[in-house]
């Protein structure tokens, strides 16, 4: 029997969200898939796609949903047990929504691992809370947020993993802005009546302290805390080449300083006023070189307006990830709106 209080981890990409699913499926009451995506990938197309009363739609959205779950899901699994046929009786049984398209899909992946609390870590959903909880009213999100040094770090080398498409897509201007516009929707929902239901999880101190951290998590999400989450692979995934195994398993604290030698002057100099107010309110102190400000070279400031255009471009149209109009304007006006 599953729970009405799903869990959905959420933040920008590289800031942890991947270990924190891993330490919470590692509960023996909790299930969540890896990045199903659904709002960027059906959500915003629903005006293609249609109203789900109508069957036309209805096989659209679940083909789609089961595309998306063999080609990118964590469990595979589930499109052998939810075929069209067998997500459509579920579907009609539940309300013909999309909020019962996605939880039909999330429970049938808890279900699968004996679980009863089931939900998703897709760090992009952080655009999406509003809707989230207005769908699932009882939902526990976990927000991640880190140095926003240490999330350029980790996205400029991600590429060691075999993800060579990270090499391309990096570009300080746009992932800075990127950074800012997800925590600003981070920061608004402390607005939202639901803001309890948000909870903040610092990525510097989940590597440095574990246990108090995930037990301060479990205690979010409703479950007794278990040694056992503590033993996920190591972390630092974006300094372990592919196919190598991790050097121990655990969680680490080497990767928090990590960008003091990977990020150049003028990659430092260039996220600084891009981050600007946004990593003062989350409390992370401004970079600076031998006790001075930081400064630009001539140089490094010409290869990055030379490379941007291309790294825009590939960002936004060369992901596994949709681009989607809605998305970007919600983007672009996050941004703006700490301006």
């Amino acid at each position: 029997m599953t729970t009405d209080s799903p869990v959905f981890v959420v933040g920008a990409p590289r800031t942890g969200t991947t270990l924190v699913k891993e330490i919470l499926n590692r509960h023996p009451r909790i299930h969540l898939f890896d990045e199903v995506h659904f709002f960027e990938r059906l959500w915003d197309d629903r005006a293609h796609l249609g109203d789900l009363s109508a069957p036309i739609s209805q096989a659209a959205a679940i083909h789609r949903v089961r595309d998306i779950v063999t080609r990118f899901g964590s469990d595979p699994g589930v499109a052998e047990v939810l075929t069209v046929e067998e997500y459509r009786r579920r579907l009609m049984a539940a309300g013909r929504q999309y909020r019962n398209l996605l939880r039909i899909l999330l429970e049938e992946g808890a279900r699968q691992k004996g679980a009863e609390i089931w939900g998703d870590s897709s760090p992009q959903d952080i655009l999406y809370l509003k809707t989230i909880l207005s769908w699932y009213p009882n939902a526990r999100i976990v927000a991640l947020v880190r140095d926003p040094r240490g999330f350029l770090s980790s996205y400029k080398n991600y590429y060691r993993r075999g993800v060579e498409s990270y090499r391309e897509r990096y570009n300080p201007i746009p992932i800075s802005m990127l950074w800012r516009s997800y925590m600003t929707a981070l920061l608004e929902t402390e607005r939202e009546p639901w803001a309890a239901n948000v909870h903040r999880l610092r990525y510097e101190s989940l590597v440095s302290d574990p246990e108090e951290t995930v037990r301060a998590l479990c205690a979010h999400v409703g479950v007794d805390f278990d040694p056992v989450m503590l033993d996920v692979d190591s972390s630092n995934s974006s300094f372990v080449p592919e196919g190598e195994p991790a050097k121990k398993r655990g969680i680490v604290a080497s990767s928090q300083d990590r960008w003091k030698t990977e990020l150049t002057p003028t990659e430092l100099w260039m996220g600084e006023r891009i981050f600007g107010e946004m990593r003062e309110r989350l409390g992370y102190p401004p970079a600076v070189e031998d006790g001075q400000r930081l400064r630009p070279t001539v140089g490094g400031l010409a290869r990055m307006a030379l490379l941007l255009p291309g790294r825009v471009f590939n960002l936004l149209f060369r992901s596994h990830k949709p681009f989607t109009m809605a998305k970007f304007r919600r983007v672009m006006g996050l941004f703006r709106a700490t301006r």
